[in-house]
């Protein structure tokens, strides 16, 4: 990070749009985050998703869902269908911060369906998945550093 960058804490069901010098940055658990690099007109984004599905239609912009996140994270960025080539997504979070199921019986867990949720999204617009930190067991940190146009996850450790 350098001295020019404004730190953006992107909290649990928020969204961020940065230009350079802005540092985007989200620490997810279950949660996924969902990052877009538009570098031709250098402009970023970044999602903190909780679950992966609306309950029904017309929900407000926001990023509480992943369904509701990526077409807020489209408008707010002024995208449209001709757009997403040029988009690139970058996933993280969607760690299993606990066992599934009971009496040995496993069932998806909150942060697998949140991944795979945007993965569905994404593809079905035909925007690329450029790197992906997913799944697992630890938290993660994901950071879009602006002026670089460039996303790193940190892997978190647990105390």
């Amino acid at each position: 990070m350098t001295d020019r960058q404004q730190p953006v804490h992107v909290r649990m069901g928020e969204l961020a749009l940065g230009t350079a010098p802005d540092l985007l940055k989200a620490t997810l658990g279950s949660c996924v985050g969902i990052a877009f690099v538009w570098k031709s007109r250098n402009l970023f984004a970044l999602a903190h998703c909780l679950l992966p599905h609306a309950p029904g239609p017309g929900m407000p912009p926001g990023a509480r869902y992943v369904d509701q996140a990526v077409q807020s994270l489209l408008l707010r960025l002024q995208a449209g269908p001709a757009d997403y080539a040029q988009i690139e997504a970058h996933l993280a979070g969607g760690a299993s911060m606990r066992e599934g199921g009971t009496a040995g019986q496993r069932t998806p867990v909150v942060g697998a369906l949140n991944v795979e949720a945007a993965l569905q999204l994404l593809q079905a617009r035909g925007i690329a998945v450029h790197s992906q930190d997913t799944g697992g067991t630890c938290a993660r940190q994901i950071r879009v550093d602006c002026a670089e146009a460039s996303v790193s996850v940190a892997r978190v450790s647990a105390p």
